[in-house]
């Protein structure tokens, strides 16, 4: 298990003796051991909406599944918005919403492909039906490598 402690605001690796994060300024009392403790709901979205673009660096099991389950309550509450209004053009609050979240959805793929030391270029597996898309599966659902690999420092990888 690595000694690192990393910041639960932003990801952050951190010196053993800070007080605070040096890239967010968060306090380091809330942050954890890089050893496979995860990360809360609010503090995965936090970090995907920060990191809105950002491909570089490595995404957490924990990080990338609880961004999921965001994108899935967002679309249901646009979706239900859309169906009490009823508006002409029919649908355009879910639409929206789908397209505020695409790219940071892949840019945390991208990240949580990052983590297991593979390319995002793997993200085009999206395109090849039901194959594509269970390899895919089963890679976001693998535990990230231990320590650093190519695309940074371990943090907080389950």
């Amino acid at each position: 298990m690595s000694d690192t402690t990393i910041c639960q605001a932003c990801g952050t690796p951190l010196p053993p003796t800070a007080q605070f994060c040096p890239a967010c300024g968060a306090p380091c009392s809330g942050s954890s051991r890089g050893d496979g403790i995860p990360r809360s709901f609010g503090i995965s979205i936090q970090i995907c909406l920060r990191k809105y673009a950002s491909f570089a660096g490595r995404a957490p099991r924990a990080e990338y599944w609880w961004f999921v389950l965001f994108e899935i309550l967002v679309q249901l509450a646009a979706n239900m918005i859309d169906h009490a209004l009823e508006t002409t053009p029919p649908g355009l609050v879910g639409p929206l919403a789908s397209l505020a979240l695409l790219l940071p959805a892949l840019a945390v793929a991208a990240r949580r492909l990052h983590d297991i030391d593979r390319s995002a270029w793997w993200l085009l597996l999206y395109l090849v039906p039901v194959v594509g898309w269970l390899v895919l599966l089963v890679w976001h659902c693998t535990r990230g490598t231990r320590g650093p690999n190519r695309f940074g420092p371990e943090n907080g990888a389950l």
